[in-house]
């Protein structure tokens, strides 16, 4: 037996840390993966360490876990972390374990895989041997690059390891394609069912049996995913198509003119500027990539879990489903929105909000810092909601509440509700909560998709997308494009899966967050933040034009906002709107585990942030001016912030604030750049050029007086140059070495001296 305690003896045990829930989805695919390879695994959560299972007791691991934050592990894994860091542990302590991790990353943020890298180097320290490359994946450029052949590799390497160490013959099993198990084969195999299907697009259970199963798990399945119409095979390089599907769509025209009719309804109703039917058709994402004799691989189509119940007279549940929230350091409550800030002239290219929230008297736990940051509770946009249901042609039971449970007999090994759905509810009521119908759909999701698509080429260019053969159209079209599930059904409007597909596949709708722009040494009732409203234009693989869930909602909550005589929006001061007393925000804290200042006020900070990314910076400073106010004889380091925006004259946000704070000593160094405006062509255009200008007077602060740097805004590209410029200067300034250079930053970063707390 693998971890030791009571149950059937399993091969190895499969542990995820997950923020967002990508791990703990990947690690529940490799379970399932696991049986075709003869291979018993467990599945735990990080979370459950001493509770289930103890390391002393796995003898074999893998680890699938996400990197969140500065280089931080995931909520569910802290004590796990904290477990594998406990000081005095002797060197042989995890010898008799073997393992590999799949570390979850985005190189947009300079700790990559910091957790996953972290862990191997921990268990590696402790004894720990590794019998399989790790893998690190990188979100940045599409996690599946790294992840398929990684898992591809991971299988044949698990069997080999416990062949060698239980010297026992693990041999392949092989499958039928009758039984629907694989659509691959054990090396050396070539026949599976007398039909040789090397390349060939192989279907991974019945037309009949995948039917019959999924119509059992809901009764709302359209006339054109019955039977799997037009289901399209490729044998040989010659195409056949189910009759039973031809037949319906000559019966069907009415209803799909009426859902038609629906959908046109809520666009005008809405006044959505979608893209034509026409412009539809030619989107590159609907243009085949290969020929049709070209035989595809497809991976297995995941299995049907889950049904649904209508019931009678009952009450939807409320936001609180049970399902964890990240970084949480609070339970939600609502909070009144009492103002809302212009703090951009009309002329700007981006449109930024300060947003004040009135936090409710009896809240005890909300207690902050600046530095910290809310999280608030989402919506879908209703209209887009509308698309949905009429798309899945379900708007008649949209209100009806139901109940959800797992189909009995179900082929998904762990199989549960999703702890974000509530178990009764309604339809209208998850898609609007609790699943982000904006995600990029991910390949399982696709592949069950084809399985109700009626049309044959718009079947055939799914095929292709989750095929082996077009990985790279998937990443070029889907996961480069950032298509949304919401604009994939828009596109691919054959494809009438029930709703239980989407909540089977679809990810918990995640709070927003922004940083905190206010102190609670100042006012200890209200917090306000900033953010750019998020515009995404009408174009390739966007069917209509939107703005962003969050920053929509809140732009939208007073039209005179939107709607201001043009000469207002010269002056700021006089953009500051009342919100009404009805509209409330459902908001929790998100505790920063490190971005704050320092306890220790003789510590000079070195503060970065461009754009929206000055606000956690607001509060440190209205933080500062309280202490220095309360305790005037306390010793304070020096001050540095470093702003950068297009204009000065259009987005020079906290303009006068942060002059203020400069005038009064506050802030001892106010260094902004404009990057668009018409100055002296050797002017300092980003906040990383006068870092470098800059530099001989920083470096004394970095290396002698240990200086913290803060940086916060955009990880893509501000973050990246902002550390470029820092090793620069430590080079030209301290006749370092890059490399010296570099690893000095990285001694900061270890130190908790440079912090970061960027986005994408």
């Amino acid at each position: 037996m693998v971890n030791g305690d009571p149950g059937d003896p399993v091969d190895f045990v499969l542990l995820y840390a997950s923020q967002t829930g990508n791990a703990k989805a990947i690690a529940e695919d490799l379970l399932e993966k696991s049986e075709s390879h003869d291979l018993s695994g467990e599945l735990k959560c990080c979370s459950e360490l001493e509770k289930s299972f103890k390391l002393e007791n796995v003898t074999c691991l893998v680890l699938v876990g996400s990197t969140t934050g500065d280089g931080d592990p995931p909520d569910t894994a802290r004590k796990f972390w904290r477990r594998l860091h406990k000081k005095g542990q002797p060197s042989d302590t995890l010898n008799h374990l073997s393992y590999t991790v799949l570390g979850l990353g985005d190189t947009n943020y300079t700790n990559f895989c910091n957790f996953g890298k972290t862990i191997d180097q921990k268990l590696q320290s402790l004894g720990g041997h590794r019998f399989f490359p790790c893998g690190w994946a990188d979100d940045g450029t599409g996690l599946e690059i790294v992840i398929e052949p990684w898992i591809e590799g991971l299988f044949p390497a698990l069997k080999n390891h416990l062949v060698k160490k239980r010297n026992i013959n693990i041999t392949g099993r092989k499958t039928s394609c009758c039984q629907g198990q694989n659509t691959t084969m054990d090396e050396g195999d070539s026949k599976i069912c007398g039909k040789d299907i090397v390349d060939d697009i192989t279907r991974t259970t019945s037309t009949q049996d995948s039917n019959n199963e999924c119509s059992n798990t809901h009764n709302i399945v359209s006339k054109s995913s019955i039977n799997g119409s037009d289901s399209q095979l490729i044998l040989n390089g010659e195409s056949t198509i189910d009759q039973t599907s031809i037949a319906l769509k000559n019966i069907d025209n009415q209803g799909e003119e009426k859902r038609v009719n629906e959908t046109f309804v809520t666009i005008l109703k809405y006044n959505i500027d979608v893209l034509s039917r026409g412009e539809i058709q030619c989107l590159p994402l609907k243009a085949c990539a290969f020929p049709l004799s070209t035989k595809l691989t497809l991976p297995v189509q995941p299995p049907p879990y889950l049904t649904l119940k209508y019931l009678n007279n009952f009450e939807a549940s409320t936001i609180e489903s049970g399902a964890p929230l990240p970084s949480a350091a609070s339970k939600i409550f609502q909070a009144h929105i009492a103002s809302v800030r212009k703090l951009t002239r009309q002329d700007a290219i981006k449109t930024a909000l300060e947003v004040t929230l009135k936090l409710p008297s009896d809240v005890n736990e909300f207690v902050y810092e600046p530095g910290d940051s809310i999280g608030i509770i989402v919506e879908n946009p209703k209209y887009e909601v509308e698309i949905v249901l009429n798309l899945l042609e379900i708007t008649d039971i949209a209100d009806k509440i139901y109940e959800i449970s797992v189909v009995p007999n179900t082929k998904k090994k762990v199989a549960k509700v999703p702890s974000f759905i509530p178990v009764k509810s309604s339809l209208r009521y998850i898609l609007e909560h609790c699943l982000d119908i904006r995600a990029v759909p991910k390949k399982p999701l696709m592949r069950s998709l084809v399985e109700y698509t009626s049309n044959s080429l718009e079947k055939r260019r799914l095929q292709e997308l989750v095929s082996k053969e077009g990985a790279a159209e998937y990443t070029k079209h889907v996961r480069e494009m950032n298509l949304t599930t919401l604009d994939l059904l828009i596109t691919f409007q054959s494809c009438k899966p029930p709703v239980t597909t989407l909540l089977e596949h679809l990810p918990q709708l995640q709070p927003r967050a922004y940083s905190i722009i206010s102190s609670p040494l100042v006012d200890s009732e209200n917090i306000s933040f900033v953010f750019n409203v998020v515009e995404i234009p009408k174009k390739n693989t966007v069917t209509f034009a939107r703005k962003g869930i969050c920053t929509g909602w809140l732009a939208s909550l007073n039209s005179e906002l939107e709607n201001s005589p043009k000469e207002l929006n010269n002056a700021f001061d006089n953009l500051t709107i009342k919100a009404k007393a009805d509209i409330y925000a459902n908001i929790y804290l998100r505790a920063n585990q490190t971005f704050h200042l320092s306890k220790n006020t003789k510590i000079p900070i070195v503060m970065v942030g461009p754009g929206t990314g000055v606000a956690p910076f607001v509060g440190f400073l209205h933080h500062r001016q309280k202490i220095m106010t309360v305790n005037p004889d306390n010793a304070f380091g020096e001050s540095w912030l470093f702003f950068g925006c297009r204009h000065k004259e259009q987005d020079f946000l906290y303009q006068e604030e942060l002059e203020s704070f400069h005038e009064q000593g506050i802030l001892n160094h106010l260094i902004v750049s404009f990057s668009r405006d018409d100055t002296n062509c050797d002017s300092p255009k980003y906040v990383q050029d006068n870092i470098l200008k800059h530099g001989a007077v920083l470096t004394p602060l970095l290396v002698n007086m240990g200086a913290i740097i803060y940086v916060c805004g955009d990880a893509k590209n501000m973050a990246k140059d902002v550390f470029e410029a820092f090793v620069t200067v430590l080079q030209v300034t301290n006749n370092q070495t890059e490399v010296d250079a570099r690893k000095y930053i990285a001694q900061m970063q270890i130190e908790k001296r440079y912090l970061q707390d960027v986005w994408t």
